[in-house]
């Protein structure tokens, strides 16, 4: 039984929060990433307890959690390196210049003040208490507040404790980060309205991100809540491609849409693709490659159920049929694979949400013009695949134009599921995918949602952030009157 922290404890935790931006606004981009690598090096020190009781709370599998340990343990690190190059803090200096009466102005980021963290139930480590919204808030100079996933509670504290053993080993305030467990809708709300919080990241479903969301922007002063919210991840297979290797796709859609039970936000749940003999190889193979699938445990019941029911709702629809399924085993997630037409596709929009699971849907296409309809109805989506041979890109010149608008990642053959943490990865797009295309919740560009800028003016050098003054003490690279100046200033 998860126990519900009391809104007097919330409070407290707020207010220590509140209490330890004050310290966190003052402390180097050096000192805060010195931090996140001791918060690495405490998650990697971790042994086989953590891995014993993720896999009783979540079903994965060691090697699944072992990749995911690494991962987390890279991602604080990665982090703290971008943080420490102040990339991040952009600073920007134009000297003064008396004789035109301009004075000296000079800017950088800051961060926003405390930041509640909601974990995510498919990655208890990477995306969850010591996830990367945690290191990217900590790293942009935020105190964090995390609210635990209630599907996994114990290896949510003991990843929490490995933060607040850092905290006590650098002696910072204990409001640095503070650890909230509960299964209420009410604590998310509680959260995300108090005056002292200032940003929210949220990963999870549509309906919690944008309960979160509306919430945020009601408040007296709105804030800014970053929810990745998932999507349906259509794959485009174009002409070519697919009558040179329907069969080899076939096995690469079917593997990347169960892989981990599909309970990954890039699952590829929508294949879309010309109707005839290619498509039929196509659907041929896929109706093998889902007999080798052996359903397996979800991450918790509430997953599974979820995934059943909304399953059901996409079987009951008219104008589907079923190609493909797993042999059903109670409990466990059992693979399904649907087709229907474009128009049916188009016209139902139960047909375009999300089934958080091993489903997946073939839209048949009468012509090329097709295409166009179908990317010109979808909502935003964290990926498009563009299964596709060069000659099909020249030749669907248009269908690629409007995919950009749809989507943060673009991919040129290859699936979407496997998410690589670094500068260059968009792991977020238009809504409702996430709440705000601009950022990514994957990799060290995921600091970027936590700062906002300050300038001062005619400021003593003296009184200067460290980023900004004449010395350039920390030896960052900086705009200098409209040019990348790594020195100090000789003034």
């Amino acid at each position: 039984m998860t126990e519900e922290t009391s809104k007097q404890n919330i409070d407290l935790s707020i207010q220590m929060a509140s209490e330890a931006y004050q310290f966190l606004k003052n402390t180097t981009i050096k000192e805060r990433a010195a931090f996140m690598n001791a918060v690495a090096d405490q998650i990697e020190a971790l042994g086989d307890e953590l891995f014993t009781i993720a896999h009783s709370e979540t079903s994965l599998p060691l090697a699944r959690l072992t990749g995911e340990k690494a991962r987390t343990v890279g991602q604080w690190r990665s982090y703290a390196k971008a943080v420490a190059s102040g990339i991040y803090t952009e600073p920007r200096i134009d000297l003064a210049q008396p004789e035109k009466q301009k004075g000296d102005l000079r800017k950088y980021n800051i961060g926003l003040g405390p930041v509640v963290v909601f974990g995510a139930s498919n990655f208890p480590f990477a995306f969850s208490t010591a996830g990367g919204d945690t290191a990217s808030a900590i790293g942009a100079g935020c105190p964090v507040i995390v609210k635990a996933h209630p599907a996994h509670p114990k290896t949510s504290q003991i990843m929490a404790d490995a933060i607040v053993n850092t905290v006590k080993e650098f002696g910072w305030p204990e409001g640095i980060f503070s650890h909230i467990t509960g299964t209420s809708y009410e604590i998310g709300t509680y959260l995300t309205q108090h005056q002292n919080i200032q940003a929210v990241a949220f990963t999870g479903s549509f309906n919690g991100g944008k309960a979160l969301f509306d919430t945020a922007n009601r408040r007296e002063n709105p804030i800014p809540v970053f929810a990745e919210m998932g999507s349906i991840n259509p794959v485009f297979a174009l002409k070519n491609l697919i009558e040179n290797k329907a069969e080899a796709l076939a096995k690469e859609y079917v593997s990347s849409l169960t892989l981990g039970v599909g309970q990954f936000c890039t699952n590829p749940g929508v294949f879309i693709a010309l109707k005839g003999t290619s498509l039929d190889r196509f659907i041929a193979a896929i109706k093998n490659e889902i007999k080798e699938t052996i359903p397996s445990n979800m991450l918790h019941k509430g997953i599974y159920d979820n995934f059943e029911k909304h399953k059901t709702i996409a079987l009951q629809q008219p104008d589907i049929e079923i190609m493909a399924s797993a042999e059903a085993e109670d409990g466990k997630g059992s693979a399904v694979i649907i087709k229907t037409n474009t128009k049916n596709f188009i016209n139902n929009p139960v047909l375009s949400e999300e089934v958080f699971g091993p489903f997946g849907i073939i839209v048949t296409c009468e012509n090329q013009e097709e295409f166009i309809q179908i990317a010109q109805k979808l909502k935003g989506q964290l990926t498009i695949t563009v299964a596709a041979t060069q000659d099909d890109v020249y030749e669907n010149a248009a269908l690629i134009s409007l995919l950009k608008d749809k989507c943060g990642r673009l991919l040129f053959n290859g699936m979407p599921t496997g998410v690589e943490v670094v500068y260059a990865m968009q792991h977020g797009g238009p809504f409702p995918s996430t709440t705000d295309s601009r950022f990514t919740s994957v990799g060290p560009d995921a600091v970027k949602r936590f700062v906002r800028p300050i300038s001062f003016q005619n400021w003593p050098d003296e009184f200067l952030p460290e980023e900004l003054k004449n010395e350039n003490p920390l030896q960052i690279s900086r705009m200098v009157d409209g040019e990348i100046h790594s020195g100090s200033l000789k003034l």
